[in-house]
Formats: C-alpha cells, sequence, structure tokens
C-alpha cells in the first residue's frame, strides 16, 4: 500500500509517515520544498515529495500513484491568523485541490480536522461530542469547518478527526502568553497517539464515513494552570505563566465514539514521566 501524507514533514507528519513505513507499507510525504525534511530524509520505506497542496498539478501527480491519502498540510495559529487569503488558500482550497483528484482515483481518505471548530464552548456543557454545534472564531477554525463541509459534499470516502492541541515531550518554550486561562478545562494529545489515530482510521473500515474526536482521554483533562505547573515541574523548570485572559477553543472531549481505533495509549502520568527522563537527561532536574 503506497500512503501519500500532505504536511508529512511536520512534526505530526512525520510520526505518521514513519508509523506507515514500519507497517511495510510505503509512504509519501508532501510538503513545502522550504520545509524541514530531516525527520523523514532516509527513513526506510519513506519516500520525501516536496511539493504545494494549492498546486493542482502538483497535488494530481501525486495522489495519481497513491492507494489513500492522509491529510494534514494547513497554516495554523498564528501563521493562519495574518493572510485570510493565504489561509483560505492552503486550507481550504488545497483541501479542494486534494478531493478533485481523489476524485478520479476513488482512494480514501483521512481529514485532520481541529477541536478548534467547536468554537469558545467554556459556557457549555462538557466533554464536548462530535455534534456540538461548529462555530468559526477565527480565520483557522473558519477554514476548517469550510474544508468539512466541503469534504462532506463531495462524495470522496473519508474520515474526519478532530484533533485536540499537540503535546510533546520535549523542552518547549513557555509562550508570552499562554493560549487559554488558567481556569479554563483543556485536554490535550500525545503526538503519537494522535499519529497512531490517523492510522488507525485508514486501517480500519468502521471509520470510514465518520468524524471522530481525537483527545488524550480523562487523564488529559484538567485546568490549565495545571497543565502547565504539571508539565514544567516534571522537566524541572520553574516558569511564571501568563494565561490568557479570555476562554479560548479548547475544552475537554468525548472520545468515545473514535475508542475503537485504540490510539489513547499514553496516559498523562506517562507523559510527565517522559518528561521527567528528559529533564533528568537535560541536567534541570
Amino acid at each position: 500500500m503506497r500512503v501519500l501524507v500532505t504536511g508529512g514533514a511536520g512534526r505530526l507528519g512525520s510520526e505518521v509517515v514513519r508509523l506507515i513505513a514500519s507497517r511495510g507499507d510505503s509512504a509519501v510525504a508532501f510538503d513545502l520544498p522550504q520545509a524541514y525534511w530531516g525527520a523523514v530524509r532516509g527513513v526506510p520505506g519513506v519516500e520525501a515529495l516536496p511539493g504545494d497542496v494549492t498546486d493542482k498539478r502538483q497535488v494530481s501527480e501525486a495522489i495519481g500513484g497513491a492507494d489513500a491519502v492522509i491529510h494534514l498540510a494547513a497554516l495554523l495559529p498564528p501563521r493562519s491568523e495574518a493572510n485570510r487569503e493565504l489561509t483560505m488558500r492552503v486550507n481550504v482550497e488545497g483541501t479542494s485541490n486534494i478531493v478533485e483528484s481523489l476524485g478520479k482515483t476513488g482512494a480514501p481518505l483521512v481529514f485532520a480536522s481541529s477541536i478548534a471548530t467547536y468554537g469558545v464552548s467554556a459556557k457549555d456543557q462538557t466533554p464536548i461530542r462530535e455534534s456540538h454545534r461548529l462555530q468559526a472564531h477565527d480565520l483557522y477554525s473558519e477554514s476548517k469547518i469550510e474544508a468539512e463541509r466541503l469534504l462532506g459534499d463531495s462524495g470522496v470516502d473519508q474520515v474526519t478527526l478532530r484533533i485536540a492541541p499537540i503535546a510533546v515531550a520535549d523542552l518547549v518554550e513557555l509562550p508570552e502568553t499562554v493560549p487559554y486561562r488558567g481556569d479554563q478545562r483543556v485536554e490535550h494529545i500525545y503526538v503519537e497517539d494522535a499519529a497512531a489515530a490517523l492510522f488507525s482510521a485508514l486501517d480500519d473500515g468502521r471509520a470510514s464515513g465518520g468524524t471522530f474526536n481525537i483527545a488524550g482521554g480523562p487523564t488529559w483533562q484538567m485546568t490549565g494552570a495545571e497543565y502547565i505547573e504539571r508539565f514544567y515541574d516534571a522537566l524541572g523548570v520553574e516558569v511564571e505563566p501568563n494565561f490568557s485572559k479570555c476562554y479560548t477553543a479548547v475544552d475537554w472531549y468525548d472520545t468515545s465514539r473514535g475508542i475503537f481505533l485504540g490510539y489513547q495509549r499514553l496516559t498523562f502520568n506517562g507523559f510527565l514521566e517522559k518528561l521527567r527522563v528528559m529533564g533528568e537527561q537535560l541536567g534541570l532536574r
């Protein structure tokens, strides 16, 4: 099986292509020529294919040789908020180009959407289910909602995954302003578990035609202040976070519909242990 992964050189994309290759399938990482390719170059079973989802010809040629597509390529915040035209061209028109090419081949698609499509839900009943209304609150969420609508109207064999914020076991610099309130409900997902969800959604026929929340699960559900405190404490780093004054588009999610995908493998305590080991290796603890 030959699987095309758009955005395949990125942090999540590189995890996905390595997972595909580890099973013995061929993975094609399709990403911008100027992307950092170090995570995928030289990996057995992975082909690096520079290209742009906004270029119909390049997309058509890339999909022409694929048995399936995992579509991750998108402009993310804060870059997505700087230029409406560019964000819609990449996130919506790029998706349209993929759909058009898939309509000619019949290959299935797994689309990486976002929990941002639910908007600011802090006053709503939790956990947030897939049936929750979609409400744009910025250019990124607007583009993802439009891309989902486009897919729903396309007739393409597809699965849509609304993915929670990605957590990585790394020395992450604390942003000047944490993008949620300290008392806000937040739920992240470990990057390898998100990759496993995308891979499983492609592999498991029960997912076909469905839309699923993809998040860490109950052990990852906490307040923003608790997440930041426990994250940096595990690393051995003292921080003084400046939280957003407003509620933002992060919450707790009902992931029961997609539990059959078997991706929730790392508990939050397991994630903290990875951070502790890293902190010790870096001499921070």
